[in-house]
């Protein structure tokens, strides 16, 4: 019997922003699950830690699934960010990912914007706070 293991999608790209002010933009593509958290957890913290930025936007507009793993990894960019007094904002999530946040309450705890621009006003926001 032989088994093929497909291996679901993921990409990433990050990069720093300047517009009013300086934040780190990640765009997610694909699965986050235990398979792909690993590489988005290390590539998230080195690029905060490098670039000393503490506002990240992460478009999640072609993420098709999120895991617990996944949230778990959202919730520790999250504290980390608060801690030093930056923000994670999430922009755009698909229907389907938005709707496992608002099932497990994490709707009340991520900052959630459907356009660029509730973004950029979210991040004025965190800095004036």
């Amino acid at each position: 019997m032989r088994r093929e293991m497909s291996v679901k999608p993921f990409e990433m790209t990050i990069e720093e922003l300047n517009e009013k002010q300086s934040f780190l933009s990640c765009q997610v593509k694909g699965y986050l699950d235990a398979h792909t958290v690993i590489q988005f957890e290390e590539s998230l913290n080195q690029a905060v830690d490098q670039s000393q930025v503490k506002q990240l936007v992460v478009d999640l507009g072609d993420l098709y699934y999120i895991s617990s793993a996944g949230i778990g990894a959202l919730m520790g960019l999250t504290q980390k960010l608060r801690r030093q007094n930056g923000e994670l904002i999430l922009l755009r999530p698909s229907e389907k990912v938005f709707n496992i946040f608002e099932m497990l309450g994490f709707t009340h705890i991520f900052r959630i914007v459907q356009t660029q621009d509730e973004a950029m006003d979210a991040l004025n926001e965190s800095t004036v706070e």
